[in-house]
């Protein structure tokens, strides 16, 4: 199965505290992707004091994805269209385009956010 990181998922699996079932799947798949949208999200809450990484938002980011092999999707006209399209369920516009990206690649998100469940015709793991 191919699974897409939602940020929260991020977080977790940088300190460690995703779901047990989650965690195995992230760690026996070789199909783990994550969105840029999840970059700019946490960039932007750094720059806006919401959010203390122990890096610089890139720094943290770029070892995040190498030391768990993630593998990058980017921000296209296609997923952006398709995040305004989504039902009014997910106000938060990241998540909005990550699960446009999952929907567009087919992929299941490893999330713990329960407006994110909430969505048909999308897997969620957690």
């Amino acid at each position: 199965m191919k699974y897409l990181m939602d940020t929260c998922a991020l977080f977790a699996l940088a300190d460690g505290s995703l779901s047990k079932r989650a965690a195995h799947a992230v760690e026996s798949s070789p199909d783990v992707f994550v969105s840029l949208a999840s970059l700019w999200e946490v960039a932007i809450k750094h720059a806006t004091g919401k959010l203390s990484i122990s890096h610089k938002p890139l720094a943290w980011y770029e070892r995040l994805v190498l030391r768990h092999e993630l593998i990058e999707l980017p921000m296209t006209r296609q997923n952006t269209v398709q995040a305004v399209a989504l039902p009014p369920i997910h106000k938060d516009p990241f998540d909005r385009l990550i699960i446009a990206t999952a929907m567009i690649h087919k992929l299941t998100i490893v999330t713990c956010d329960e407006k994110i469940i909430q969505y048909p015709k999308i897997k969620t793991l957690w």
